[in-house]
């Protein structure tokens, strides 16, 4: 699971938490806020921790809903076959709401 947060002077971190049967694990908190998150960039990052966590580990990716998420999560299911994506359901339902 990815989560972004971003503070009132436009700081960013990008959060990494697995979910597993043991239950949810932190994993790692990147500094964004020096970074261009672009689609490719932001796939470099998601590949770092996948690679980290072993591919084989991994079945689900959830991210952000932004533009740059997307295609970020579109590059994760071409590069990785056995990973699927899909936007957090929050993001979705408070656009609707």
């Amino acid at each position: 699971m990815v989560d972004g947060w971003t503070d009132k002077r436009h700081r960013s971190l990008i959060n990494f938490l697995v979910y597993c049967p043991s239950g949810t694990c932190f994993v790692k908190s990147v500094d964004a806020y020096v970074c261009i998150k672009t689609a490719e960039t932001l796939f470099k990052l998601f590949s770092s921790v996948i690679d980290w966590v072993g591919a084989a580990n991994v079945v689900h990716v959830v991210t952000d809903n932004a533009a740059n998420y997307v295609a970020a999560g579109k590059l994760i299911t071409l590069n990785y076959k056995n990973i699927y994506w899909n936007p957090c359901v929050a993001h979705i339902l408070s656009i609707l709401s």
